[in-house]
């Protein structure tokens, strides 16, 4: 187990393998020593859905902080899968987080604030990452936060 895996695991997180038999977009690429992670939202390995809704209309601010930490959870599994050992990493380039916000929800960068404690609290310093956090319409299957991010790999 690696050392990231040892402080995901005393977070209560484990990471699963992801089943990608049969997706026609990439989940990931790497150019060099930098791994582009396209959008994961709070979807189980199989692809479901574990929270629906829009922040301010159906969910609170607390449940979009939730959801946050379930899309980086699932975001660590296709990590993993990218590159074998969670080790590899460097440090967290960039993320940028859609928020499926209704009502007068404005609290964007709050709610996008469980998926970045994910890496901040494994990682440390090297889990802290420029970020974007937007307001959208909506998201597939109606998950309340869809979010990407770039990672540098050690060389």
């Amino acid at each position: 187990m690696s050392n990231a895996e040892r402080r995901l695991s005393e977070m209560g997180i484990e990471i699963d393998s992801v089943d990608r038999k049969g997706c026609g977009k990439l989940a990931f690429r790497r150019y060099r020593d930098l791994l582009f992670i396209s959008g994961h939202g709070p979807f189980d390995a199989s692809g479901n859905p574990l929270i629906q809704g829009r922040i301010g209309d159906d969910l609170t601010p607390e449940d979009a902080y939730d959801a946050g930490r379930l899309a980086a959870i699932s975001m660590l599994a296709t990590i993993k899968d990218a590159i074998g050992d969670l080790d590899r990493i460097d440090y967290f380039v960039k993320a940028l987080g859609l928020i499926n916000s209704g009502g007068d929800f404005f609290g964007m960068p709050a709610a996008l604030n469980g998926f970045s404690d994910v890496f901040t609290q494994a990682f440390g310093h090297n889990g802290q990452h420029a970020r974007a956090a937007m307001g959208c319409g909506n998201h597939q299957d109606n998950v309340p936060i869809v979010a990407d991010m770039i990672i540098k790999l050690k060389a």
